[in-house]
């Protein structure tokens, strides 16, 4: 899970745009309706008996239209919904994007990105102080997506550093490559689409979030030395990684990728980090030494242009391991 933040409602507009914006609801709170008072209580449950006098008091600020939007939208695709989902429900565009302002405003959805909202739970209570599953974030944010780099080394536990980025690598170009949601920074890596694969099912909360193999984590890190937090990060995923990968989807994944640099790098890292290696490994790094790409390619891309060059792995070592 990932720290969250209170809601902030947003000023931007003035006194007759707020009267504007009740266009089409109701302008005074209503009772909500039997069937989204018992959704409430079940998703509430016992152990808030506490806030439930001032939540009751929030939820009847709901109008039984919106109310009936949030009950329905808060129990697909864990919360979150798409601009275009809600304007089929309001029927009305200009009416949505109102209505959408109105409950961002009292704190009852919040907008990831434009175009994209999730509902915010009763779980977050009277301060509307909520955490979400950056996971399950990561995912809605583009589509296909997986966790990787710098994050999925930490997924795997090969580093006791906590990314203060969530790498998420996609296909899809983003206008934006960063994002701050609920105070968590999410970097978009937009790779081709012959790098992306090699990925597993993590599941939270009933959806499938993709994260990338422990293989081929160790692919893209050698790859994109920068995004995986450092050489360093790098050489300590390498150490850890030596005795829990499979050897052969190691060789699989190195072979298909794109860039023949990986297998110096990453040959390099294995040989000088572990002294005693299984005879598979060594069998998978013999066959990666006598087939490797032309040119020098640096041991650490963020590093110096001058160092030693190892022949064996033609790499240039500008970093000491």
């Amino acid at each position: 899970m990932v720290a969250g933040r209170g809601f902030m409602p947003r000023q931007r507009r003035g006194g007759s745009e707020r009267k504007r914006a009740l266009e089409g609801g109701s302008q005074f709170p209503l009772q909500v309706d039997l069937t989204f008072s018992r959704i409430c209580y079940i998703l509430y449950h016992e152990n808030h008996i506490q806030d439930k006098r001032i939540m009751s008091k929030n939820i009847t600020e709901l109008g039984p239209k919106e109310a009936e939007f949030i009950s329905l939208f808060a129990t697909k695709n864990n919360g979150f919904f798409l601009l275009e989902e809600a304007v089929q429900f309001w029927k009305n565009r200009k009416r949505t994007y109102d209505i959408l302002w109105r409950l961002e405003k009292k704190g009852w959805i919040e907008r990831i990105e434009r175009g994209k909202y999730i509902i915010i739970p009763l779980e977050a209570g009277p301060q509307r102080t909520w955490s979400a599953d950056s996971y399950i974030i990561a995912s809605f944010i583009a589509e296909p997506s997986a966790i990787a780099y710098w994050s999925a080394i930490r997924h795997w536990n090969w580093t006791e550093q906590i990314p203060r980025v969530v790498y998420v690598q996609t296909t899809k170009r983003k206008s934006r490559t960063h994002l701050t949601i609920f105070g968590v920074e999410y970097g978009i890596v937009t790779v081709s689409k012959k790098k992306f694969f090699g990925h597993i099912k993590e599941w939270r909360d009933g959806k499938a979030c993709l994260v990338t193999s422990k293989e081929k984590t160790l692919i893209d890190c050698a790859d994109y030395i920068q995004r995986s937090g450092s050489i360093m990060e790098l050489a300590k995923a390498v150490k850890e990684a030596a005795g829990e990968i499979s050897w052969a989807r190691l060789a699989d994944c190195a072979e298909q990728f794109p860039n023949g640099a990986v297998k110096k790098r990453l040959g390099y890292l294995f040989e000088k980090l572990v002294p005693q290696l299984p005879r598979e490994a060594e069998n998978v790094l013999e066959g990666w030494q006598q087939g490797l790409t032309k040119g020098i390619s640096p041991l650490n891309t963020a590093g110096p242009k001058s160092g030693k060059i190892s022949t064996r792995w033609k790499i240039l070592i500008n970093t000491e391991i």
